[in-house]
């Protein structure tokens, strides 16, 4: 494929406006493809691939270039920044430098030598501060781990079992010239192989799937459910958990779905639609009452708790750029906080389920570890620990069910 200036130009825009840290890439990436709507589906992929990898390996690409001094950070990127960090990444993917004036200064053998020595938190592209707490936290699975974090994610679709099972689901796909196959350890996973128009698609429109890794289609089942339970989903967001257990209570029964954003909530409700599923109600938690009202009303609640999101790193590169020491901090402080005040809504003989897409101990084993010690009336069925390049071929999750033997 010809890679063309006005491609590379919105290329390298698109890397600035990311760099800034103001927006997330996946809304710029939205930007730039609706309005470029005439680029083939190679060209798009070009874009979105090119633009998370040069995000994904800034540090080392910044390294490589000489510019030792800024490897921790892409906010104060030029637009000559942004053209020696394609020149490199191209390297890499090429094993030559493109033929552009603007990369003259760019010389294929000190980039092959500096790639070399580069350290091995810079060939891991992490920032340090995340090198060096995974390190502590992950010993010497860290750096398989990172490795896989660094690989492009792949795409999943989760059949929605309320309108049709994966192989329907495949076959109305495939008619639209959407390959797929099937996850063999996930029941209603498939792997997008050829994603085409995959949101434009009819099967889409009326609602037979929904996008979700299959790793996290893991932590709905971890609720046991059985059809007619009163489950909350506490921590709901957009819902992609919500209408996975909608299904698997085959909409029989009833599903609370909470959160603190409205927006999201909105986002649910049409989702929810589009699904079929109609056993869900939403509610937005506008202070401590809404979570009290609920005191043991529940057979099953689901903690999605906000984590770091160092599992999904593979789906949103830019998200370790947006993360600090002291926000992993905060957020396990906020993680202590949901797990002991919601888990209050489930009923005697219930269960909860305590879910991350964090690759740290600290957000994940320790927060059950220490909930546990503090509350003798609950305690640990099962734990799945999903981390990528040991455990998990998709994204990074964890995910605890305890039981609750009485009241407190």
């Amino acid at each position: 494929m010809t890679v063309t200036r006005q491609l590379l130009d919105c290329l390298h825009n698109a890397f600035l406006q990311a760099a800034t840290l103001e927006h997330y890439a996946d809304k710029v990436i939205q930007q730039h493809l609706a309005a470029n709507s005439s680029w083939t589906l190679e060209q798009r992929a070009y874009f979105v691939t090119t633009l998370y990898n040069m995000i994904r390996f800034s540090r080392k690409l910044m390294w490589m270039t000489g510019r030792k001094e800024h490897v921790d950070t892409i906010q104060h990127c030029t637009r000559e920044d942004v053209w020696d960090l394609w020149g490199a990444y191209t390297f890499i993917q090429d094993g030559q430098v493109p033929d552009y004036p603007e990369l003259k200064s760019l010389d294929a053998t000190h980039l092959k030598s500096a790639l070399e020595d580069a350290p091995t938190d810079i060939q891991l592209s992490m920032p340090l501060w995340l090198h060096d707490r995974a390190e502590q936290e992950l010993g010497n699975n860290w750096p398989t781990v990172a490795r896989a974090l660094n690989q492009s994610a792949g795409n999943f679709i989760r059949a929605n079992g309320l309108k049709a099972n994966r192989e329907a689901v495949s076959k109305a796909l495939s008619k639209e010239s959407i390959a797929t196959l099937p996850v063999e350890a996930v029941s209603d996973a498939l792997e997008v192989k050829q994603m085409g128009y995959l949101f434009r698609t009819d099967a889409f429109q009326r609602g037979l799937f929904e996008m979700q890794d299959a790793g996290s289609q893991l932590i709905a089942p971890l609720l046991e459910l059985l059809p007619g339970m009163k489950v909350v989903d506490a921590c709901a967001g957009a819902g992609g958990k919500s209408l996975h257990i909608a299904a698997l209570l085959k909409n029989k029964g009833r599903v609370l779905s909470l959160d603190i954003h409205q927006h999201k909530l909105d986002t649910l409700k049409k989702r929810a639609k589009r699904a079929g599923a109609h056993v869900i109600e939403t509610r937005l938690i506008q202070n401590s009452k809404t979570i009290k009202r609920q005191k043991e009303k529940f057979d099953r609640v689901l903690l999605d708790v906000p984590c770091s999101g160092t599992g999904v790193l593979r789906r949103n590169p830019d998200a370790k750029w947006h993360l600090d020491e002291q926000s992993v901090s905060d957020l396990i402080t906020l993680q202590q906080d949901i797990l002991q005040r919601y888990s209050q809504m489930c009923r005697v003989g219930g269960k909860l389920v305590y879910a991350t897409c964090s690759i740290f101990p600290s957000e994940n084993e320790l927060q059950i570890k220490q909930f546990l010690a503090d509350n003798p009336n609950w305690s640990l069925e099962q734990e799945l620990s999903l981390l990528p390049g040991i455990s998990s071929e998709y994204d990074g999750f964890y995910g605890a069910r305890l039981v609750k033997n009485s009241a407190e």
